[in-house]
């Protein structure tokens, strides 16, 4: 027979052992079948999971054209060409635009960058008797919407005009909890239950719940910290928002929420998005008395499936919002709620060189020592969000109700 191997200090053993159980956050959010003690965790454990090379993981937020400008001085010439807007570089020759006040159609002749100098062929539509709208007078501020491009019977290549992709980054963050119990542990008995398997529930729990509060509200960060080793902390969503944000100061009113979700909340991205509310929003939404329907989603399979009840409500641009309440949001941040594309979500995991590191439990991890038993829950995964403004986010609500607010 071999000889077995001794070592002083720490045991040592081989991380790709059968000792391993990968992949335990489908059961994670399961643990006592009630997914909504952490419900971003729930839905976030469904999205795609992408492995990254590096602790700091890139991807590039890209967008369509601008669709509008301004104009930046009155034209009252109905012959003058030339109109000085807001944003040139939104203008090239040959594209078709249109003043939305006036109606008048406009052909884009050159464009002055230096100066935001734009020269159009005025009127179009109206040149040769064609019988579209004439030339009319320009005010400052009047709209102008992009239409398409337009080019003649001897068409030359035309400009190429597109957008610049924005570099977005976020980082892996190393999860670690210990499942330790000591001897005496194992052994104890409640009048209810064994101590190890109680033990080990709530563990795992807290572990469930705490990737949930760092997934949601935590901020991205690199240190080096006093031993000098590196530590690299996940963004959560939450931090992620900055354009679709609105403040509501107390009451959220009917008219008003229903404005903010054509405007703002829906406008980019898919238009059916999950809300993970406060309670404060949850009660807001229900004194509205819109027409909703409630059914539950299902997490897990067989006998072990669960589910957890949402509200869907239906907005005035045919977009829905599914609300469940976080109850981690409902202690620590009551009167907010954050709007999820959960479309633009992928779960990135930090595994390379043969390492598995989504969450899983390595058994056994305790000192040689040790006569108790200690396993190991250990992940190295972050958030990546997409484009920002495809989520949104809503403060300070106090209650709710029907109609719009009467000053």
């Amino acid at each position: 027979m071999a000889a077995a191997t001794h070592v002083v200090g720490l045991r040592a053993y081989d991380t790709q052992s059968g000792r391993i159980i990968p992949n335990v956050l489908q059961r994670l959010i399961l643990i006592d079948r009630d997914p909504s003690k952490a419900a971003f965790l729930a839905f976030y454990s469904r999205v795609p999971m992408q492995t990254t090379e590096t602790e700091s993981f890139t991807w590039d937020v890209d967008q369509y054209l601008a669709l509008t400008d301004l104009v930046n001085g009155a034209v009252a010439d109905v012959t003058q060409e030339t109109v000085t807007v807001d944003n040139p570089k939104y203008f090239i020759p040959g594209q078709l635009w249109t003043n939305v006040r006036t109606g008048e159609f406009m052909l884009v002749k050159s464009v002055n960058n230096s100066t935001s100098q734009v020269t159009f062929t005025r009127q179009v539509t109206a040149l040769n008797s064609s019988g579209g709208t004439a030339a009319a007078a320009i005010v400052d501020n009047d709209t102008l919407a992009r239409v398409a491009p337009a080019v003649s019977e001897n068409s030359v290549r035309q400009n190429t005009q597109t957008t610049t992709p924005t570099a977005t980054t976020n980082y892996a963050q190393q999860f670690r909890w210990e499942l330790g119990l000591s001897r005496r542990q194992m052994k104890r008995r409640f009048e209810t239950e064994d101590e190890l398997p109680y033990q080990r529930m709530k563990i795992m729990n807290e572990a469930r719940m705490a990737l949930n509060r760092q997934f949601l509200i935590g901020e991205k960060a690199r240190y080096t910290d006093d031993n000098g080793d590196d530590v690299t902390l996940t963004g959560g969503i939450k931090k992620a928002i900055s354009t679709y944000s609105w403040s509501v100061g107390g009451t959220l009113y009917e008219y008003e929420w229903d404005e903010f979700l054509v405007e703002e909340g829906l406008r980019k991205g898919s238009p059916n998005k999950v809300l993970f509310c406060s309670t404060n929003v949850i009660l807001a939404l229900n004194q509205m008395a819109k027409d909703r329907v409630q059914y539950s989603v299902g997490f897990g399979q067989g006998a072990r499936s669960v589910g957890i009840t949402v509200t869907e409500y239906m907005a005035p641009n045919g977009g829905r919002i599914m609300a469940l309440e976080d109850r981690y949001l409902s202690e620590a941040f009551n009167g907010i709620a954050i709007g999820v594309d959960m479309s633009e979500l992928k779960r990135r995991v930090f595994s390379r060189n043969g390492f598995n590191d989504d969450l899983h439990i390595i058994m056994g991890t305790q000192d040689n020592d040790d006569l108790g038993n200690t396993d190991t829950l250990f992940g190295d995964m972050g958030l990546q969000y997409g484009a920002e403004q495809h989520h949104f986010l809503i403060t300070n609500v106090e209650g709710g109700a029907k109609g719009i607010a009467v000053s």
